[in-house]
C-alpha cells in the first residue's frame, strides 16, 4: 500500500478564486510529492468563477474531485464536512485555499505515517500541550489518523462551529488521549493572507440577522471556549499559560486582546467575558492587570491593527509621514541606504512619498528571492535576502510594519549595519509594530 492510499486530502474554499489558482499551481507543480494524490475540493457555493477554475483543473488532473454546496453552509461548518465525509483513508488532510507551501520536510510525513503516529504536525512547534494546541488552530497544521474521528469528536466539531475551530475538538481528543505526535523540522505548509479580518467569519451574510455574539467573535474568543475541550484542568492552564501568538508574555497577549475587543467589535464585554472564565486564578488576575493597563493608557489604539491600503494611508496622512521621511533624508545624507520590505507598507510609502532625497541603493524582500523575480520594484533595484551580505551600504530602512524578527536576523548573519523604520511613529497614536 502506497502513501497515495493512506492519505486523503481534502480543500475547502469560498469565494477565492485569484488566491485558489496561485494555491493549484503549488501543489499541482512538478516538485509537489501530494499531485498524484486523490484531492477533493468542497467548494463552499462559491459564486466569483471558482466553479469554473476547479473544473478546468479537473480536466487536466483525474485525481482532482469537485464538490460544489447548494449553499454557503460557512467555512467551519465545511470543514466538519471534510472530515466527517470524506475521512475515507487512513489519514486526512485538510486544506486552505489561500496558503503557502514548502516540501523539503515532506519525507518526514511519509516516515511519520509509515511509523502510524496519530498526528503529524506539518508546522514546527515546541512539543508542549500549549505549542500542540495553539499550532492546530490552523487546520492545514495537522495531519490526522482517522480513527481518531469518533462520534463523541464529530459531535464536538459540530458544537465547537460556533467556536470557529471545530476542528480542535480533534487534536483535543489527541490530547487527551496521549496519542503519539510527530513535529516536522521545518514548515510545510504557512498561513495565507485573509483579507477579510473584521469579517472572514461571517462571510457574505447578512449582519444584522447573525446574533451579536457571533458577530463580534474573534480568534481569541473562540480559541479560548474551545480549551474546554480538554478534559483534565491541570492541561487547560498549561496550554493558556503557555500561549504567546507572537507576543513575548501572556500579559502582552492579553493586552492585543483587549485592544482588539475595543479597537475591531466595540469594546463588546460579553468577549472578554467568555475568556475571563476559563482562566485560572493567577491567569484571571493578569487579565484585570492588562485590562486596567489598557484602559488607563489614555492612548489611541484606533492604528494598532492596520491592515488595508487606505488606513496606512490615513495613518501616514495624520502622521505628516513627509515631513518624517525630509527628516531621515538629512540625517542620511551622503549614506547609501537599502530599503527592506516590500509589501503594503512599502507600496503605501513608495506611492506616496517622495524618498528621492535618500541614496536608495536598492529595495530587499523574500519575494524577490526567486530567479524570474522582477528587476525593479517602484524604480529599484530588487535584492534577495541572501544577497545583503555582498552589497556596499550603510543603513537599513524599513518599509514594513513589524521588523524586530528580521533584524535579529539580519544581525545573526553578522549585518551590524544602522537599522531603522521609514514607519514614523506617533505620541498620538499607539501603532503596532
Amino acid at each position: 500500500m502506497t502513501l497515495k492510499d493512506k492519505l486523503g486530502i481534502v480543500l475547502i474554499t469560498y469565494n477565492r478564486k485569484d488566491f485558489l489558482e496561485k494555491t493549484f499551481q503549488q501543489i499541482f507543480a512538478n516538485n509537489s510529492p501530494i499531485k498524484d494524490f486523490e484531492i477533493t475540493i468542497l467548494n463552499n457555493a462559491s459564486t466569483d468563477g471558482t466553479d469554473d477554475l476547479i473544473n478546468e483543473y479537473c480536466l487536466k488532473i483525474p485525481n482532482l474531485k469537485h464538490i460544489k454546496n447548494k449553499i454557503n453552509i460557512g467555512g467551519n461548518a465545511n470543514i466538519v464536512k471534510a472530515y466527517t465525509e470524506y475521512s475515507n483513508k487512513d489519514y486526512i488532510w485538510l486544506l486552505c485555499d489561500n496558503d503557502t507551501y514548502n516540501w523539503d520536510s515532506w519525507h518526514e510525513v511519509e516516515n511519520a505515517i509509515e511509523n502510524d503516529f496519530d498526528c503529524i504536525l506539518t508546522k514546527n512547534c515546541k512539543n508542549t500541550n500549549s505549542e500542540i494546541f495553539h499550532q492546530a488552530n490552523f487546520a492545514p497544521s495537522c495531519i490526522y489518523k482517522t480513527k481518531n474521528i469518533t462520534t463523541t469528536v464529530v459531535e464536538n466539531m459540530y458544537d465547537n462551529i460556533r467556536n470557529l475551530f471545530p476542528h480542535l475538538a480533534l487534536i483535543a481528543k489527541n490530547i487527551n488521549d496521549g496519542n503519539k505526535f510527530y513535529i516536522v523540522k521545518k514548515d510545510i505548509v504557512n498561513i495565507g493572507i485573509n483579507p477579510e479580518l473584521k469579517t472572514m467569519y461571517i462571510r457574505d451574510l447578512i449582519q444584522d440577522e447573525v446574533p451579536k455574539s457571533r458577530r463580534m467573535i474573534f480568534w481569541s474568543v473562540g480559541f479560548f471556549n474551545s480549551i474546554e475541550l480538554i478534559k483534565d484542568r491541570k492541561k487547560q492552564i498549561e496550554i493558556i499559560d503557555g500561549l504567546r501568538h507572537f507576543h513575548k508574555s501572556l500579559f502582552e497577549l492579553f493586552k492585543t486582546i483587549i485592544i482588539y475587543n475595543q479597537e475591531l467589535r466595540d469594546d463588546y464585554f460579553y468577549n472578554l467575558q467568555q475568556i475571563f472564565r476559563v482562566l485560572s486564578f493567577k491567569q484571571k488576575l493578569k487579565f484585570i492587570l492588562a485590562y486596567i493597563f489598557v484602559k488607563i493608557s489614555r492612548k489611541n489604539y484606533k492604528y494598532w491593527f492596520i491592515r488595508y491600503k487606505e488606513e496606512w494611508e490615513e495613518y501616514f496622512k495624520s502622521v505628516n509621514e513627509q515631513k518624517y521621511i525630509d527628516k531621515l533624508s538629512a540625517e542620511l545624507k551622503g549614506k547609501k541606504v537599502l530599503l527592506y520590505g516590500a509589501g503594503l507598507t512599502a507600496n503605501v510609502l513608495l506611492e506616496n512619498y517622495d524618498f528621492s532625497k535618500l541614496n536608495i541603493i536598492g529595495i530587499c524582500d523574500k519575494k524577490f528571492e526567486k530567479e524570474d523575480r522582477e528587476e525593479y520594484f517602484y524604480n529599484l533595484k530588487t535584492i534577495s535576502p541572501k544577497e545583503v551580505k555582498n552589497l556596499d551600504f550603510d543603513v537599513i530602512l524599513f518599509t514594513l510594519k513589524e521588523f524586530e524578527k528580521i533584524k535579529q536576523i539580519l544581525k545573526n548573519d553578522g549585518i551590524n549595519k544602522k537599522m531603522i523604520s521609514a514607519v514614523k511613529l506617533s505620541n498620538k497614536y499607539v501603532l503596532r509594530v
